[in-house]
């Protein structure tokens, strides 16, 4: 931390603080650890004594529950593994060690494995078995090849634990599906905690959580907050590959304004070439920009319908591409868009048709005026 960050924090904090307030932020946006492990290390003496304590106790609830989570990630690994299936997993506990470097630094609450929709019904199986239940109710054997769910999320009620298997069909915010046999030719070794376990290469993390960020219009600081950090501690981020690779999934966009987000919000020390590059891309630093405008401290401000469809289309790298993805976007239902408008099976088309509505109604059509947002 420089010398001039740490005076213009003392002097915030010197003032007529809302501690309250801090904490509800930075648990919304995904980043107590972060902030409560910088505060109590460079500025005890300014916290008083009961925020003290409770932030010395997230730390340490924080710790023990991603050491349990990261068991259990373990744990399902092996199972998947013995039964022959590729299961990556992803996010969680493993982006705290490959970015973090702390297992205790990143605010996660499941579990993500990345797996071909053909093995999804035999996952599920195994998940059942392993005492967890489907959220999106029964699976299908025909699941595998005829896919009619938008996610697929577990729950196992002993330890709260959420597991969220994902596939090409449920990451449908790639233009394009995903290859995985090119991103299992790049899967590389991730140590934490004692174990080690395969996930994706640096690039591809990178790529997967720029796509991500984009999906949520980068809503949480805490998305920000992985790419900086990723892009720092990677060392050994091969950057003409990540943009060779992100070009091939047609994203580069989202990977432009991944890092400019990183650069401009919190100062992520890019490569000279990297700052070139993303320079050369204008419309990422208007959407960048206007992230950065709307930023507020609830995370969950309200995004109108017509701003979001505006998002889709300026992320894509041309104007056709980015209205053929916000439309294909816009008329694919999601599980959200069916529990609000439940319809029996023989028409469950409509809700193609349905969802531009939905989305209206769920979002509205203006902009939230400035007082209703913190």
């Amino acid at each position: 931390m420089s010398a001039e960050l740490a005076a213009r924090i003392r002097a915030l904090i010197g003032s007529d603080f809302d501690w309250q307030a801090l904490d509800t932020g930075a648990r919304e946006h995904g980043v107590a650890p972060l902030v409560y492990n910088q505060l109590l290390a460079h500025f005890a003496e300014l916290i008083p004594t009961d925020w003290q304590t409770q932030m010395r106790r997230l730390l340490e609830e924080r710790a023990q529950r991603n050491l349990y989570m990261t068991a259990e990630m373990f744990r399902l690994a092996n199972i998947f593994r013995a039964e022959g299936m590729i299961a990556v997993p992803y996010k969680g506990p493993l982006l705290a060690a490959q970015a973090y470097g702390n297992l205790a630094m990143r605010q996660f609450t499941d579990l993500d494995f990345a797996i071909r929709q053909r093995d999804l019904p035999k996952a599920a199986a195994l998940l059942k078995a392993n005492g967890y239940n489907a959220v999106f109710g029964t699976m299908a054997p025909e699941e595998g090849t005829h896919p009619t769910h938008s996610e697929y999320q577990f729950v196992r009620p002993a330890g709260n634990v959420i597991v969220e298997m994902q596939t090409e069909v449920t990451l449908r915010y790639f233009p394009r599906k995903l290859d995985f046999d090119a991103i299992e030719k790049h899967l590389t070794s991730v140590s934490l905690a004692g174990g080690e376990t395969l996930s994706f290469s640096p690039e591809d993390t990178l790529i997967l959580l720029s796509v991500h960020g984009a999906k949520h219009f980068w809503e949480r600081l805490m998305w920000i907050v992985d790419i900086s950090e990723l892009s720092q501690a990677a060392a050994a981020i091969r950057w003409a590959e990540a943009f060779s690779r992100a070009h091939e999934m047609g994203v580069s966009r989202m990977l432009n304004l991944a890092l400019y987000l990183a650069y401009q919000v919190l100062e992520a020390p890019l490569p000279v070439d990297v700052l070139k590059k993303i320079s050369r891309d204008p419309a990422a630093k208007k959407l960048g920009d206007g992230i950065c405008d709307r930023f507020s401290m609830s995370a969950h401000a309200q995004i109108p319908i017509f701003a979001r469809f505006r998002f889709r289309v300026a992320s894509r790298d041309s104007f056709s591409a980015g209205l053929r993805f916000a439309m294909r976007l816009a008329t694919s239902p999601t599980e959200h868009d069916r529990a609000d408008a439940p319809l029996p099976d023989g028409m469950s088309g409509i809700h193609r048709w349905l969802r531009p509505v939905l989305l209206m109604k769920r979002y509205g059509i203006r902009r939230p005026k400035s007082d209703e947002r913190r």
